[in-house]
């Protein structure tokens, strides 16, 4: 014990960088390499269950509910599941394409088909639209057009509703990749960016043991006496050669935490592409232009629809009916 102590007092600072060392060395392991694995993990499970969505046919519905629930187990995922999940909305489709598309056709031909024996039976006379029950009890033809259009409406109502309710497909307005970023699901919850700077902390503490030893072995140097400077200069020795070895050790540190940090890293990185390549796989973002489309269609629709309805309010006005 007596001589524990003293080597202790002679290298004290030594032991005081190796300490500071260890300590670097314990901090790094439980907040970034810890950390780092256990965010591994969590990726995986998210992939595993995207990667299943994603090789589920194109038409299947999604309960984005569930799917939240799977996905969002750290707070990182949960703020970015947030984010993108306001740019999901049901995949635009023409109104004239699909099962729709044929109902409102249908309904449309009945509707023009109906009017057109009213305006017939009217002989250009003003057309009283509140007895068109009364008129279709009178009239057989009428009253089958008009039982097809009630069916026609019913089963268009049915088909919206049904296409509203489910769960699903859903489509993306933006790529994964501007919610869902390496910068908020790594970055941010590894602190990157202050571990990214620990092996030059270690080969700085390095450096200032070499220096430290170097200075506390010239000023253990005496000189003064002949018959000593053999010892001096044989602890001097000593002195920098552990002060050397606390600096190559420093520096061994250094160049194993920056491969353990671009390991780690590239690992998370590559996950968080995966990530981002099941979403889009999933929701198929869409760009502008069909926003765009649509835009352009609603227009249109509109000015159709305002164009008949001036036209039976010329045809159903007393004006016209008196001329």
């Amino acid at each position: 014990m007596p001589d524990l102590m003293k080597h202790l007092a002679a290298y004290w600072h030594l032991w005081t960088v190796a300490a500071v060392l260890g300590l670097i060395g314990l901090h790094y392991l439980f907040r970034f390499v810890i950390p780092a694995l256990v965010l591994k993990n969590q990726f995986n499970a998210v992939n595993s269950t995207l990667g299943q969505l994603a090789t589920r046919p194109a038409e299947a519905p999604i309960d984005l509910t569930s799917l939240q629930q799977e996905t969002t187990i750290n707070p990182a995922l949960h703020h970015a599941w947030q984010q993108y999940a306001r740019t999901l909305q049901t995949p635009w489709q023409n109104p004239d394409a699909g099962p729709i598309g044929a109902a409102r056709q249908r309904v449309s031909q009945l509707s023009g088909a109906f009017f057109a024996h009213m305006n017939t039976n009217a002989d250009g006379g003003r057309l009283d639209l509140s007895a068109i029950e009364r008129l279709a009890q009178t009239d057989a033809q009428l009253a089958t057009l008009w039982q097809e259009y009630n069916q026609a409406v019913e089963t268009l109502q049915q088909l919206e509703t049904s296409t509203l309710a489910r769960s699903g497909p859903w489509q993306a307005s933006s790529y994964a990749e501007h919610y869902f970023t390496e910068q908020a699901l790594v970055d941010s919850p590894l602190q990157t960016h202050f571990f990214s700077h620990i092996p030059g902390i270690l080969t700085g503490v390095g450096i200032i043991g070499t220096f430290t030893g170097l200075i506390a072995g010239l000023i253990g140097f005496d000189v003064s006496q002949p018959q000593q400077v053999q010892n001096e200069l044989t602890q001097l020795v000593q002195t920098v050669g552990h002060a050397f070895l606390v600096s190559a050790m420093a520096i061994t540190l250094a160049m194993v935490f920056t491969w353990f940090e671009k390991s780690l890293l590239t690992g998370r990185y590559r996950q968080v592409e995966q990530l981002q390549h099941h979403l889009d796989t999933i929701f198929a973002p869409h760009g502008g232009e069909q926003h765009l489309e649509r835009l352009t269609l609603a227009t249109e629709m509109q000015t159709r629809l305002s164009l008949q309805i001036l036209q039976q309010l010329r045809a159903t006005s007393p004006t016209a009916s008196q001329r």
